[in-house]
């Protein structure tokens, strides 16, 4: 018997009600053996298989290595298909230990979910087993919509393919759901999304709401289409008849079905599963004189992927507060501070983002700013409109353009004594929650400062070599970000700038990564003030560097 073999033989017969009813035995490549376990409640032992993997006592992508699997238990909660429940314990390097860890968890499992019969309060999805279709995975992403639906209520989706990529070593195609239809193609409800996505072009699939799981002790979902027999209406698996008739000239294409039910009073998830066109699981018979449609024997059903990806759960990992992400907002200036800060609100649960700016994007701008070099020289407020869509499915596209973008500079700067001018363009700013300023404008800063403005304005500017940002919120924001540059407040060398070649203005010093860890630190004192309901007030970020690197923010 080799040392290891050895080892988990002696620990495993040192743990307290635990004992070894076959001894643990190197195999091919695994070790197994098998256990019983008794916690005080149980009349007689439980009884494991166990099966230890080479990587034990380490993980294998965040997977436990070691399975303890007992068929009959299948029923209960937090136990897999193959009979393994589900134990997660703490690291440690050390085999004997990692097998002490990993006992107590069979014990806290036997005690919580077989004794107690105990439920958690989140929900747990179907077990799914992800399997190829001609190899090939689809994957579909739905969202909620405001629209009640009915138990057996059925017809089509239109859905539209995002993007066709690599699961692992396997082809996979992504896409979502765009509108609900009846059965007679009338709209039930639109699915949303940001612009981009909703002009995707569209295929159709179908689908059925059962308000009931498909599955099986509500754990795994039906694998054989006879598992739907009691579920499916009649008249459904005559529309599915139907439909596979009109579409014969299509034979061998796919299609999505899409399964509907209930996980809360409030919340539907939907299963896909893919039909092949002329392959489909049913026949007609004839009863009575009249025709019924059936479900062939041993037919497997061919599962795909969805996914939820409503806002709550997008966004459910971290957003910012509500003060942020509920506010409509307007960014002045979308250069290296203001395309970091935009970027950063899209991913961080903001929807409502409108920008002016009247520069292009140059190949220069992509070093240290969120833009990409594939794009070439376009408008920057193009060009970030369609990074912010790329990444959240909920932004919401500036209504003003272009156009307005390039008259702002202008009018506010030429018709500033112009009371009527003057009185429409605060009803424009207005309109806005919150004001991030990030063009480094100062010309434009005083221009605002002479503006009766309701709405939160932020100033954000970086000195030369990202050694400060100066953050201004409140009414004297001019004074504060003149004095702080302007004077002898912040000590930094302007006369290393950078001199693009050609007649261009110099420009600081910085890199990416220099202006992103100040702007990052400014958003987070930003999100932190609001959320804990407190007045925002002038601060700095100072930046030290000299003797390892120290970040500081002094609030005025």
């Amino acid at each position: 018997m080799n040392q290891r073999v050895n080892e988990i033989n002696t620990v495993v017969e040192s743990i307290p009600d635990v004992k070894i009813v076959k001894p643990f035995e190197q195999s091919k490549i695994d070790i197994e053996g098998c256990i019983t376990v008794f916690v005080e409640g149980l009349e007689q032992p439980l009884e494991f298989n166990v099966t230890v993997h080479p990587q034990y006592p380490f993980k294998s992508h965040e997977t436990e290595t070691i399975k303890f699997s007992n068929d009959n238990l299948i029923e209960h909660k937090h136990i897999m298909q193959n009979g393994a429940i589900c134990i997660h314990t703490a690291h440690t390097p050390v085999l004997s230990q990692k097998l002490i860890y990993d006992i107590e968890s069979v014990k806290a499992w036997i005690k919580k979910y077989y004794i107690n019969k105990d439920s958690d309060t989140h929900y747990e999805h179907l077990i799914v087993t992800q399997k190829a279709f001609n190899e090939n995975h689809f994957a579909y992403f739905f969202n909620e919509v405001d629209y009640t639906f009915h138990k057996n209520q059925f017809g089509f989706v239109d859905y539209s393919i995002m993007n066709n990529g690599v699961f692992y070593k396997e082809n996979i195609q992504s896409s979502i759901f765009q509108t609900f239809l009846n059965s007679d193609r009338k709209k039930i409800v639109e699915v949303d999304w940001n612009f981009q996505l909703k002009n995707l072009p569209q295929s159709t699939g179908l689908f059925i709401f059962l308000k009931d799981t498909p599955s099986k002790n509500q754990r795994w979902v039906f694998d054989d289409w006879k598992d739907f027999e009691a579920t499916l209406p009649q008249d459904f698996l005559k529309f599915l008849h139907n439909v596979e008739e009109r579409l014969g000239k299509e034979k061998g294409k796919t299609l999505p079905l899409f399964v509907g039910y209930n996980i809360s009073e409030t919340e539907i998830h939907w299963q896909a599963i893919i039909l092949e066109i002329g392959n489909f699981p049913f026949y007609g018979e004839k009863i009575n004189k009249q025709w019924f449609t059936k479900i062939k024997d041993g037919s497997q059903i061919h599962w795909a992927m969805t996914r939820n990806c409503s806002y709550k759960y997008f966004f459910g990992r971290g957003k910012l507060s509500d003060r942020i992400t509920e506010s409509k907002m307007l960014i002045i200036g979308i250069g290296a501070i203001g395309s970091i800060v935009a970027k950063t609100l899209v991913r961080c649960g903001c929807r409502k983002l409108d920008f002016i700016e009247y520069d292009v994007k140059e190949p220069e701008n992509v070093c240290r700013s969120e833009y990409s070099f594939f794009t070439g020289i376009t408008n920057k407020t193009n060009d970030l409109v369609n990074e912010l869509c790329l990444i959240s499915p909920y932004y919401e596209i500036p209504k003003g353009g272009y156009e307005f973008s390039e008259m702002f500079d202008i009018v506010i700067k030429s018709y500033l004594n112009d009371r009527q001018t003057k009185n429409e363009i605060e009803k424009i700013i207005n309109e806005y929650d919150i004001i991030f300023d990030c063009s480094a404008d100062n010309d434009l800063l005083y221009v605002l400062s002479q503006l009766n403005i309701n709405s939160t304005l932020l100033n954000l500017s970086i000195s030369n070599h990202a050694k400060h940002l100066v953050c201004a919120t409140e009414h004297n924001r001019y004074e504060f970000i003149t004095s702080q540059f302007g004077g002898n407040i912040l000590k930094f060398d302007v006369d290393d700038l950078h001199n693009p070649t050609g007649c261009w203005s110099p420009t600081f010093k910085a890199s990416y990564n220099d202006i992103n860890v100040l702007v990052q630190t400014a958003i987070k004192q930003i999100n932190l003030t609001l959320e804990q309901e407190k007045t925002l007030r002038n601060f700095v970020i100072e930046t030290d560097d000299t003797s390892g690197f120290n970040i500081n923010i002094k609030e005025f």
